[in-house]
């Protein structure tokens, strides 16, 4: 049987190669955990592509982490804010983990727009946000 992880870096994959940009694509097969419909967070997502706005900063893909982080941990408190600290952890240690993976989470360095040096490909970096998210967000349960 594959892992629901293994299930989500397909359903990913196919986003992306459907058009959806490396933030959408890693987001949207997370709509069962954020009670969101896909075509809100589609539209959520959709500045993040190519960098965050076509910046070619952050990553998009583990970009993602940051919006789902706070999906999953926010009170929504909105007269006394109180559950920052710990989406900013999640958020954090998604992004780290990313990070010393593929040794970087610049988008551009990734890509070796500057050096010429691939780090890591778009699909690889979906396929390894959407393990990273799935583990530290939301448990890596197998599918029985």
């Amino acid at each position: 049987m594959k892992s629901t992880t293994s299930k989500r870096v397909e359903a990913a994959l196919k986003k992306h190669q459907q058009g959806y940009n490396c933030a959408q694509a890693v987001s949207c097969v997370f709509c069962d955990e954020t009670g969101l419909d896909e075509e809100t967070m589609f539209r959520i997502t959709e500045g993040m592509g190519l960098g965050m706005g076509g910046m070619e900063g952050t990553c998009g893909a583990i970009g993602a982490a940051a919006i789902l982080s706070g999906l999953k941990n926010s009170s929504a408190h909105l007269q006394k804010p109180d559950s920052k600290k710990i989406s900013y952890q999640m958020s954090k240690q998604c992004l780290q983990d990313f990070k010393e993976q593929n040794g970087s989470v610049i988008c551009k360095d990734l890509k070796g727009t500057e050096t010429g040096t691939v780090l890591r490909s778009c699909n690889d970096c979906i396929a390894d946000a959407v393990r990273i998210i799935e583990s530290r967000l939301y448990g890596d349960e197998l599918t029985q």
